[in-house]
């Protein structure tokens, strides 16, 4: 969502929100400060960030919440 630019503005705060979304449907939180989300996200948009590395970023990030 991030790098396809389906959208002429707002294509990071989308995909922010869909992958924030995504997360607490499935029972996650994200444990991160909002400027380092800013920041990854737009590191992956402009390519500096592989898939590998946000999928590490995420596993760190992400924490279960209680029911």
């Amino acid at each position: 969502m991030v790098t396809n630019h389906g959208f002429s503005d707002g294509n990071k705060r989308t995909a922010l929100y869909l992958v924030e979304l995504l997360a607490v449907r499935s029972g996650y939180e994200f444990v991160e400060d909002d400027m380092v989300i800013a920041d990854t996200i737009t590191s992956v948009a402009q390519g500096e960030t592989c898939y590998d590395e946000l999928a590490d970023w995420f596993k760190q990030r992400l924490v279960r919440v209680s029911p």
